[in-house]
């Protein structure tokens, strides 16, 4: 019972922050999982990828009501992070994973840089978009619950954001950790997408992206439903309370939310690299 309760409690923190952030509750539950409860890793990564898809179950439904969420931009992406996660599955599962688990505590380091460079969103006009983003319709608008104004942006480079999205996937399947990691910072910093469209739009995708990594661990037979139901239950509720306490929040708080969720998870990343727990 008191493992139970350790992992409900841990899962409903993972489910808000991971709504809050746009970024899913890996990386809150599979550190908990392997440290406090010594669940072996690739176990504790199947149950976060199931609760990846509810944290986005949860969130989404929110984002998408109150107008946050991209739709276009996120279906697009959403079909080169499916790809990712696939091949983030088949190389946690082949590899060693020191390595690569070292790659990426540095480059979760190099995207927390990235996004404190841009304290401020630089939201440019729809009619500052590229040709191809207006003829896409890729633009966006929603309604600050911070501010009270509506927000409306454009966007760019979305080409040089699409295979970028790869590595994001990757990131889900490999670790369980949920794409947001490096869904927000690349649609923040290269795509100027404002970051609660960034975040909401994140949300949107982890479902569809988590959902292809949890299929293939549950064909690995690496899903857990005694550690995996606690988990979803966790991070769905949680979920839901993150998503409605976002929109209120002020922009540069929620950066800096996301820049320490980065940091936290390159410390636990690195760590994992340096004594070989992988």
């Amino acid at each position: 019972m008191e493992v139970i309760l350790i992992v409900l409690g841990s899962s409903l923190v993972a489910g808000f922050v991971g709504a809050m952030m746009g970024v899913g509750g890996g990386i809150v539950v599979v550190p908990v999982l392997v440290t406090l409860l010594d669940v072996p890793l690739r176990l504790a990564i199947g149950a976060s990828m199931v609760g990846v898809v509810a944290t986005s179950s949860a969130a989404a439904a929110v984002f998408i009501r109150d107008g946050l969420s991209n739709i276009r931009l996120g279906i697009l992406l959403s079909q080169v992070t499916v790809v990712g996660a696939l091949a983030g599955v088949l190389v946690g599962r082949l590899s060693g994973g020191r390595v690569v688990t070292g790659v990426f505590a540095g480059v979760l380091v190099f995207a927390a840089w990235v996004m404190m460079r841009r304290r401020k969103d630089r939201a440019i006009e729809p009619s500052a978009s590229g040709e191809l983003e207006k003829r896409w319709r890729l633009t966006g608008a929603y309604r600050d619950g911070a501010t009270g104004r509506e927000v409306r942006y454009g966007i760019v480079r979305v080409m040089v954001g699409l295979p970028a999205m790869i590595l994001a996937g990757m990131a889900s399947g490999m670790l369980g950790v949920g794409g947001g990691i490096f869904q927000v910072p690349i649609m923040d910093a290269v795509m100027y997408v404002p970051i609660k469209a960034a975040t909401a739009t994140s949300n949107f995708m982890m479902g569809i992206t988590a959902a292809a990594g949890a299929v293939a661990f549950f064909a690995m037979g690496e899903i857990e439903p005694v550690i995996a139901a606690p988990v979803v239950t966790g991070v769905f509720f949680g979920s839901v309370l993150g998503s409605r306490v976002m929109p209120r929040v002020a922009d540069t708080r929620l950066r800096l939310l996301f820049v320490g969720g980065l940091l936290f998870l390159a410390g636990v990343m690195a760590w994992r690299a340096l004594t070989g727990d992988v």
